[in-house]
């Protein structure tokens, strides 16, 4: 994204009032008393076609919980409950789980939802080895429906934590998608959410509208469209200006607004943590005290405290506190600039250039200060990085496509399913995120599968350990989300960062 350190501009207020017109721009403090219509300014899209079966994407997953069901949900605070299924369980070993599904859920279609549909969404998800939600699903092998009303999952290996991955799978009706196709679908999905697709507008938005036969409880708003902003000043100025009613803002964004009539702030700790991503085998990185260097450089307490304005966290690891896996007794990370040198010398570093790849427009705020200020840091111990900004899908196609870092990349994980599972799996596992493919890390995450409650986080604490004593990722801090919501809307943010408005309400009352 472009800085974000100048003033909010009249004229930025205007073109956002120009250009943002879904709603209109009213002056701030108009009745809304009757407002039916709800804007969201969405970061991003999806990278590619908006299908649940093959997009895993956060900017995705705010379309489709909209618009369909999973099986378990996740509250505002991140405790799991049932949704499309009433309970589960699981065998001994956390390989085989059964799932009883609801009898009076209908798509919108109006053809009723069965255990088939449900199997058929898993499968298909397992057949579409390139999509997202298959790489969150390593351990699954298929389903089954099974007697009455339920369906039997079998896994391929242990994983105690399954129930989660479910919250984020959106079920489809197998006759349709069959008959459409991927493409076909996401131009016409149906499913049985609070919400039913109205349009989609690619880089411009994504409407739906209420649906008024829901199963469970209806939607309080008529329709809601996902706008698509990817300048965090526009998205302040079109909350400002009445054009938007929610918008993810960044940190420093915030303190100039609080107690503002046009602008409520509602803010909450994130699942995610923005981390330093290496390809340990490019270059000086294949080096691990050149690694252990840069972990030593980075003044992750000067980002949060100058750049974030307090509004984060220092990450001690690589999943966040309110994540499954969290050790809240694991130590936090020192700097030690004297030692980062020493181990430099020690590698026979003398200043060769390290590529540094980051959005700049995207999933991290302040994406390009924070990127120069670690530029900052290395360069005090004798680092050499090149800044190479591009925008966040072309970052995004290196990292989830290509797997082609040069160096270093910042990136951010924050998992909808709000467990450790698919992070480490990520970062250690053998997928994207990991260059170096070490047997012992991957050991571990399979590991992690196998237990569950503190036998679990003991084994993301070594895998944690093993982590920083190679210095294969670095953890830089967990941000507050921040929210620029319409004073007249009741909206609460959840802890895993999907942007849910079905119990969403204009009114003051």
């Amino acid at each position: 994204m472009k800085p974000i350190t100048r003033g909010l501009a009249t004229g930025l207020a205007a073109l956002a009032c120009a250009t943002l017109t879904l709603t209109a721009c009213a002056p701030a403090g108009s009745d809304t008393a009757s407002q039916t219509t709800l804007v969201v300014g969405a970061v991003t899209e999806p990278t590619d076609v908006p299908d649940p079966i093959s997009d895993g994407s956060l900017a995705g997953y705010n379309y489709y919980f909209a618009t369909f069901d999973q099986l378990a949900r996740f509250d505002s605070e991140g405790v799991i409950g049932p949704k499309l299924a009433t309970k589960w369980e699981h065998n001994a070993d956390f390989t085989q789980w059964t799932f009883t599904i609801r009898d009076d859920v209908k798509f919108h279609n109006g053809q009723p939802l069965k255990p088939a549909d449900v199997a058929f969404t898993y499968n298909k998800i397992k057949a579409t080895p390139t999509g997202d939600p298959a790489t969150y699903m390593e351990m699954f092998e298929s389903a089954a429906v099974g007697p009455g009303n339920t369906v039997v999952f079998s896994l391929n290996a242990p994983f105690s934590a399954w129930p989660t991955i479910t919250t984020g799978v959106s079920i489809v009706p197998e006759s349709v998608y069959t008959a459409l196709g991927s493409a076909g679908f996401a131009a016409a999905p149906v499913g049985s959410g609070p919400f039913v697709f109205d349009h989609y507008t690619r880089g411009v938005e994504y409407a739906v509208k209420r649906n008024p036969d829901y199963w469970g409880t209806k939607a309080a708003v008529e329709a809601v469209t996902f706008k698509t902003v990817a300048d965090a000043d526009a998205r302040l100025n079109g909350v400002q200006s009445g054009s938007l009613d929610i918008a993810l803002v960044a940190p420093n964004q915030v303190a100039a607004v609080e107690g503002s009539k046009s602008v409520h702030i509602e803010s909450r700790v994130s699942n995610g943590v923005t981390f330093l991503g290496m390809n340990a085998t490019a270059g000086p990185l294949a080096d691990q005290r050149v690694r252990e260097a840069i972990a030593l450089s980075i003044d992750r307490e000067g980002i949060v405290k100058t750049l974030l304005a307090g509004r984060a966290t220092v990450a001690n690891q690589l999943v966040a506190q309110n994540v499954g896996g969290f050790d809240p007794k694991y130590p936090a990370p020192v700097r030690d600039t004297t030692k980062a040198k020493q181990l430099l010398a020690a590698a026979g570093y003398r200043g060769a250039p390290i590529p540094f790849q980051y959005a700049t427009n995207g999933r991290i705020p302040l994406s390009s200060e924070i990127a120069q200020s670690i530029q900052a840091n290395l360069a005090e111990v004798g680092i050499t990085v090149t800044l190479q900004g591009t925008d966040q899908n072309s970052l995004s196609q290196m990292i989830y496509t290509k797997k082609s870092a040069a160096g270093i990349y910042l990136n951010t994980y924050a998992p909808s399913t709000m467990d450790g599972d698919a992070p480490i799996a990520s970062m250690f596992g053998g997928q994207w995120n990991d260059y170096a493919m070490l047997p012992e890390t991957q050991a571990l995450v399979a590991e992690t599968r196998t237990v569950a409650g503190q036998a679990r986080i003991d084994v993301y604490r070594e895998l944690f350990t093993l982590n920083d004593t190679k210095a294969l990722l670095i953890g830089l801090y967990t941000p507050d989300a921040s929210y620029a919501v319409d004073p007249a809307l009741r909206w609460q943010p959840r802890a895993d960062g999907m942007i849910t408005v079905d119990a969403a309400t204009f009114g003051t009352d």
